[in-house]
């Protein structure tokens, strides 16, 4: 509020309460986001706020906004952004899954199990070459996918496609399927 004070009163509570604004900072805290930038989360609060109250929908709006400082505090300055994604089939079945289930991932437990254990081994390898974790997906599977790994493999960082900024090349490390 001190670093934006206008732009604070514009938003709260004209635009979301008060309530939702800091769900949606403890929500991209808890994401290790860092959320120095108050001017670049208030503004994308206040374009989205008219569309939805919803936290989880805010905070996928505000990492698009912070997209350049998320993937600068994960590689630096590097031009490349090393990254694991998953395979077609793999990110429809689990797609179709969120949307029968309402946004959490239904998934039978031996896919479940499979998948952790893919990932995990992806981000191992990822980290003993010195690179980091990094699951890239599409922006609706972006918060189901961070809050189900989590706990098991808490050095991922879970990005959408559209947090990439435009001039960061993306190599494709490995693909986990099903």
């Amino acid at each position: 509020a001190k670093t934006a004070p206008k732009l604070v009163d514009e938003l709260v509570p004209k635009i979301l309460p008060l309530a939702t604004v800091v769900r949606v900072m403890q929500g991209l805290l808890a994401e290790r986001v860092p959320i120095r930038n108050v001017r670049a989360i208030v503004e994308a609060l206040a374009e989205a706020g008219p569309r939805t109250t919803d936290p989880q929908l805010l905070i996928g709006q505000v990492r698009v906004a912070l997209g350049r400082q998320i993937v600068q505090d994960i590689v630096g300055l590097a031009e490349e952004l090393p990254v694991i994604t998953l395979e077609p089939d793999l990110e429809r079945l689990l797609s179709n899954g969120l949307a029968i289930t309402g946004g959490s991932p239904g998934l039978e437990p031996g896919l479940a199990e499979r998948l952790q254990r893919g990932l995990s081994d992806a981000v191992q390898r990822q980290e003993r070459g010195g690179e980091p974790a990094v699951l890239l997906t599409a922006p609706t599977l972006r918060a189901a996918l961070a809050r189900f790994f989590r706990v098991s493999v808490p050095s991922l960082h879970v990005l959408a496609w559209n947090e990439v900024p435009d001039n960061r090349k993306v190599r494709m490390v490995t693909a986990i399927g099903k």
